[in-house]
């Protein structure tokens, strides 16, 4: 089987000549694996360590703004932020400036620029799926109202709103919805017949369960999550949801609406028991991820790294289908280069 068959047939739950596996990770771990394998191109590596992988295609942003008050560039809607550097010798870019932080009204959102949804290369996204598609699953798309929502307001300031300024929330909810809808269907249109997956995701959990009542979730959220999603259907796309944390009360939900592949899989957080999740939801959800960078792939032993990849493939494929074995988000920078290896190894050998 090619890489984009294994990782299609495992989302179908057909069965498959091995279980497809995948790779998430910081820009330090690739360049460690590029000095390691004296490689540049990152799909040779791919190819070096058996990934078959989904792989990501963007329409690239085309509005100017002027740059942020720190020399930074600013994004979609005046948004803009900063590189922190870690003790690792690793960095990412965190966000600095939330526009909305200060509106209280309704009446306010009148005033400000929501841009044109038309500010995209749609062309140029397509080029970059139709170089991916003969050998990769690809993935087009990130529509995530919760995500929007702590963009113009920062999380603390979206959240007390979710309960003080409900009417504001959902004010913002639809214009920024209207955007991504009309964005996304463009991109969709433009990617048609090259593309396989989108994503329709946000980040409702945290370490010991959800930021937020299932109740608040549901009555606030689905509604344009099943607008999201049935916009992805009309063009035939597989829907990937990425949701941090111990979110097990929203699977059924998020199933029921067509989500059909869930990732990162944190099992260390509240309620995320593996077992629990392939046998309730196996027969209708891929599982992506699993494999905990929390503590092991970072602090542990290679040893450690094969066993909790073996015990992955257990739990989550043991029927030999629906997971694609994977790290439970990005590689993180200061992991062991060993361990990396460790890990692919591993899900090549244990099958």
């Amino acid at each position: 089987m090619t890489s984009r068959e294994r990782i299609l047939a495992a989302v179908r739950h057909q069965s498959v000549d091995r279980l497809p596996c995948d790779i998430w990770a910081t820009g330090e771990v690739w360049d460690s694996l590029r000095e390691h394998f004296g490689e540049e191109d990152q799909h040779k590596i791919r190819d070096r360590l058996g990934i078959d992988g989904i792989c990501g295609a963007g329409a690239p942003y085309t509005r100017e703004h002027p740059e942020s008050p720190e020399g930074t560039p600013v994004g979609l809607w005046g948004t803009w932020g900063r590189q922190i550097v870690l003790p690792t010798g690793g960095s990412y870019w965190e966000q600095a400036y939330y526009p909305l932080k200060e509106v209280t009204d309704p009446r306010q959102l009148d005033d400000f620029d929501w841009e044109s949804p038309t500010d995209y290369d749609f062309a140029a996204a397509r080029e970059a799926c139709e170089k991916l598609r003969g050998r990769f699953m690809v993935e087009a798309g990130y529509m995530a109202p919760f995500v929007d929502l702590w963009t113009l307001f920062g999380q603390e300031t979206a959240l007390l709103n979710l309960v003080l300024r409900p009417e504001l929330i959902e004010a913002v909810l639809e214009r920024t919805m209207a955007y991504r809808l009309a964005q996304h269907r463009l991109l969709f249109e433009a990617c048609r017949g090259v593309m396989d997956v989108t994503q329709v995701t946000d980040d409702f959990g945290c370490q010991n369960g959800l930021v937020m009542s299932k109740k608040t979730i549901q009555s606030i959220f689905w509604p344009h999550y099943r607008r999201a999603i049935k916009l992805a259907k009309e063009y035939g796309l597989i829907v990937f949801h990425h949701d941090d944390g111990g979110m097990f009360e929203i699977i059924g939900d998020l199933v029921e609406m067509g989500v059909e592949v869930l990732n990162p899989i944190q099992w260390r957080c509240a309620g995320m028991d593996r077992a629990r999740m392939k046998a309730e939801f196996g027969d209708r959800l891929c599982f992506h991820g699993a494999v905990d960078t929390q503590a092991i792939m970072s602090f542990g032993s290679a040893d450690d790294v094969r066993r909790e990849v073996r015990e992955n493939m257990r739990l989550l494929g043991g029927d030999g289908t629906g997971y694609i074995v994977a790290p439970c988000h990005n590689i993180q920078s200061g992991t062991p280069l060993e361990n990396v290896l460790a890990m692919y190894e591993e899900i090549g050998e244990g099958q």
